[in-house]
């Protein structure tokens, strides 16, 4: 029976997480460099406009999904003609999604000053003029952005990572000159939409030059039956799209609706939580191409017990990354932008932190069912997820301000969770063979011990000090979370194997 590839599932983790951490220190360095020379309504409506150009993003609909998926599986089958149409169908639709994203920033733009009405008046004009030239950038590269996808589904990673690098780090260092010549928000998003546009043009330019021959393209060729896969595909997985941007991509915007004060803070937090999402979300993502040609030669039992270890693993990680910044989410921000902002930002990123941890638990199995082409029936709880979030966040906004919106994320968190356990869970048992008592014991219990120390300490916790714990108890505490994670969250085998692997690199 064919296995997991596992050199090239590990060469796409390395790969993205060298991507991530290029843009982990990117962001590190570009918020407190922006937060101490701009207002806190500048820096807030920057992160606006930012967020706006996101949403274009959102729009695929699963499509850049479908086709790591798809060229994966017609690249191992070797129906490259098939890849072509599929491909061609794919940036067809993007271009129409695309005219209509403008469409629809046109109309947000216009109406800017009556949705976010406690803006100041002054950054007005400048917004929407940067909205305009980061929303029609992004606009114009969403199609192109199914070359970046080829690369992902044949797995190779290395031209796609030296591509972000360049224009990641380029783009940071034409916005630093910009700020430091004190230019205007319409200057840093021209800047910006520049490079959207260059990135998206050099992805089809690798393309071009690098794989063509392996899976070819056809400007504006829409093949009906690669158009019906695609649905069919995209079809449920665009609920779970739109999900996201109701679970996440709102909340900036409804904080700046109600409580635009407190924009820029929320803002940070929320980039701090990023820091944790894009680490656990590029470590898992070379799964899906390897999932998608494994689950043709895997039995739903197999199927079952994967999901569970990935799971572990998922935890584990969270666990890892998620704590520390629950507990230190203080002196973190103190040290990266300032007093004032951590004293005002510190319970979002904890609560923030909080709700992601939970809905990211179920992230290897809501994967794995991507992977397989069965998220429609594990539909119901992003669906339940995306209304309970965005229902709770207004509700909770007009009442509580920022904080109700980070409420409302931990509240969609659990609703989302317990779902997928109770529902999902029971209606992929003929795809994903998956007992419930094993599932919390193994995936999610064993890699969680590792939390006892912190929680046994939670009595000692200074929330608001540059020194949460002791430093005697913060150095146990810590030693005995990484002593329960090497001998309880994995096995025996595990622990050679990483053995082996440490005793190479010395």
């Amino acid at each position: 029976m064919p296995s997991l590839n596992k050199r090239r599932i590990l060469q796409g983790s390395a790969s993205n997480l060298l991507r991530v951490f290029l843009s982990m220190l990117v962001s590190l360095v570009l918020p407190p460099f922006l937060v101490h020379r701009m207002s806190t309504a500048e820096y807030g409506a920057w992160v606006l406009i930012l967020q706006f150009g996101a949403y274009v993003n959102f729009l695929d609909l699963g499509l850049s999904t479908a086709i790591s998926k798809f060229v994966a599986e017609y690249d191992a089958s070797g129906d490259l003609e098939a890849g072509r149409r599929l491909v061609s169908t794919a940036f067809t639709a993007l271009c129409v999604v695309s005219a209509l994203a403008l469409i629809a920033l046109v109309v947000i733009v216009w109406y800017l000053p009556r949705v976010f009405h406690q803006m100041p008046a002054a950054l007005v004009p400048e917004a929407r003029l940067a909205m305009l030239a980061v929303g029609i950038s992004t606009s114009l590269a969403l199609p192109l952005s199914v070359f970046a996808s080829i690369f992902n589904g044949l797995q190779r990673y290395g031209f796609p990572t030296a591509l972000y690098t360049a224009t990641r780090v380029g783009s940071a260092v034409a916005l630093v000159i910009i700020v430091l010549l004190h230019g205007s928000l319409v200057e840093m998003a021209v800047t910006i939409a520049i490079f959207n546009v260059l990135t998206g043009l050099l992805q089809m330019y690798g393309w071009w030059h690098l794989l063509r021959e392996r899976i070819g393209f056809t400007p504006f060729l829409f093949d009906r039956n690669a158009g019906r896969r695609l649905g069919e595909y995209c079809g449920v997985l665009s609920i779970w799209t739109l999900g996201n941007i109701f679970i996440s991509g709102l909340d900036t915007a409804i904080v700046a609706r109600y409580d635009f004060a407190h924009t820029a803070f929320y803002a940070v937090a929320g980039s701090a939580t990023n820091f944790m999402l894009m680490l656990v979300g590029n470590l898992m993502s070379p799964l899906l191409p390897a999932l998608s040609t494994a689950q043709l030669h895997r039995n739903p039992e197999e199927m079952g017990s994967l999901i569970i270890k990935t799971t572990r693993y998922g935890a584990l990680l969270l666990c890892a990354l998620g704590a520390p910044l629950v507990v230190g989410a203080y002196p973190l921000l103190t040290a990266w932008v300032g007093r004032d902002y951590a004293a005002k930002g510190a319970l979002f990123l904890r609560l923030l932190v909080i709700g992601n941890v939970i809905r990211q638990l179920a992230g290897p199995y809501s994967l794995t069912l991507i992977a397989m082409g069965k998220q429609r029936l594990a539909t119901a709880s992003p669906a339940a997820e995306a209304v309970v979030n965005l229902v709770a966040s207004v509700l909770l906004a007009k009442r509580m301000g920022a904080l109700g919106v980070a409420l409302g994320t931990v509240i969609g968190a659990v609703v989302g969770f317990v779902l997928h356990i109770l529902l999902s869970m029971s209606l992929t048992q003929r795809v994903a063979e998956i007992r419930r008592s094993e599932f919390f014991k193994e995936g999610l219990l064993r890699p969680m011990l590792c939390l006892a120390p912190l929680i046994l300490l939670v009595p000692r916790w200074r929330g608001d000090m540059l020194l949460p714990f002791p430093p005697l108890w913060l150095v146990l505490g810590a030693v005995a979370c990484v002593g329960i994670a090497w001998l309880v969250a994995i096995n025996a085998g595990e622990r050679a194997t990483a053995r082996a692997f440490l005793h190479r690199l010395t």
